[in-house]
């Protein structure tokens, strides 16, 4: 007797493991599909798969306990929780297997699952989720109950099972109900408020682009605007004139180029690419760096420590738009001069391009948000400037990090895939 009740509970909580395996799988991998429902009903029919054909291909079955434990509450998960595609695949592969393999009635299983895969549909779709757990384990318990007593009456092979067996199958079949109601419930609710975060993140950046864009363009749609009204003034001379419209211009000029690297950063694509002379390109954003060095005492320092031509795919204007971005970042962070350094060169990694300055350096949390949309550790930065450069060296299978200290300055470290010429 004592042999018959440990069989019968091993194979109750062999059972339970599968269908905790089944719970785990689902969290650990649901994520990835949350946003979409069909990919979700899939993933658990490719989940029942996997787990049906080790059960079936490598476990010792007990008929009853297969009957009465693993079915409903198998069928009860699926419907309850998951919906009518999961269920009646759940349906489909319990009944058959429970003929094919496990030579099981069928009629009793038949009937019996057929009144609970019903019942777990239509709570399903009855806002299941917004219910306290006692209320879902209390659904769970009916359900089993609606698949047992049909079973039991239309079950005609007694002679093959013994009271105890089936006390401790039912009793069990019970708990393992409430078991499973619990965790799964938690794990769906951890699915929710996973999508709920997301949903909650995704309309803030987009509030926060739609307040930038706002706040950013109104500033020099403004200023046109002001002088557009100051030149219908009476008596303004040529030269006041000329003065106005250049302002405006700038101001309209200054609203499309925010517009411009917003764009780049939405879709940052190299449309021509082509291959680019590293030395070259650098050597073309000089004159710009040079004065910008010059007005705020900054010592230049340009080194190519490769002495063969270092190429890379990519587009001139865009490569050249990153380059001016770092350095004039590297600039404006030496407000007392300093030291701006620049060095190439290649190796198997690919080919490197540092740009180090001497200035204030930045905190790890600073480095951390690097790139982060509307982060800037300037007064009147908007946080665009690194986050094109990011983006744009993204799309030409680059690399961009940053190390720094506070108040010894900061390397920006660029690395691009070689081309072979």
């Amino acid at each position: 007797m004592l042999a018959l009740i440990q069989s019968i509970i091993a194979h109750e909580i062999k059972d339970l493991f599968y269908i905790m395996s089944a719970c785990l799988m689902f969290l650990i991998i649901t994520p990835k599909f949350m946003y979409n429902h069909n990919r979700r009903k899939i993933l658990f029919v490719l989940i029942l798969i996997v787990l049906t054909f080790c059960y079936i291909g490598y476990e010792e079955i007990n008929p009853f306990v297969y009957a009465v434990y693993t079915t409903p509450v198998c069928l009860a998960l699926a419907a309850l929780f998951e919906g009518v595609i999961p269920g009646i695949f759940t349906w489909l592969a319990f009944n058959i297997c429970g003929v094919l393999f496990v030579q099981n009635d069928f009629l009793p299983s038949f009937v019996g699952s057929t009144i609970l895969l019903a019942i777990g549909c239509f709570f399903h779709y009855r806002q299941l989720m917004q219910s306290t757990y006692w209320r879902i384990s209390l659904l769970a318990i009916t359900m089993l109950t609606s698949y047992l007593i049909p079973f039991l009456f239309l079950f005609n092979k007694w002679d093959d099972v013994t009271s105890v067996e089936m006390i401790i199958a039912i009793v069990g079949s019970y708990l393992s109900s409430i078991f499973v109601s619990y965790l799964y419930y938690h794990v769906k609710n951890q699915e929710r408020l996973s999508e709920e975060l997301y949903r909650a993140e995704k309309y803030q950046v987009i509030g926060q682009f739609a307040a930038s864009i706002s706040h950013e363009i109104r500033n020099p749609l403004t200023t046109a605007h002001g002088f557009l009204q100051l030149m219908r003034r009476e008596n303004l001379t040529p030269e006041q004139m000329e003065k106005y419209r250049s302002y405006a211009i700038e101001g309209i000029n200054q609203a499309n180029a925010i517009i411009t690297d917003y764009l780049n950063y939405a879709k940052p694509t190299v449309e021509r690419p082509k291959p680019l002379n590293i030395q070259c390109e650098i050597d073309s954003v000089m004159p710009m760096i040079t004065s910008l060095c010059v007005l705020s005492q900054i010592e230049l320092d340009i080194q190519h420590l490769s002495k063969q031509p270092m190429y890379v795919m990519g587009e001139s204007k865009k490569f050249q738009q990153c380059l001016l971005n770092i350095m004039k970042n590297a600039i404006e962070a030496m407000a007392n001069g300093g030291h701006l350094n620049v060095t190439t060169w290649s190796d198997k990694e690919g080919v490197h391009i540092h740009v180090k300055d001497t200035g204030v350096g930045m905190s790890d949390y600073q480095i951390r948000r690097i790139g982060m949309p509307f982060y800037t550790t300037k007064e009147k930065g908007t946080g665009l400037g690194l986050m094109v450069v990011m983006s744009l060296v993204q799309a030409m299978h680059g690399k961009i990090s940053y190390y720094s200290r506070p108040n010894e300055g900061t390397t920006c470290v660029l690395l691009f895939k070689p081309l072979k010429m």
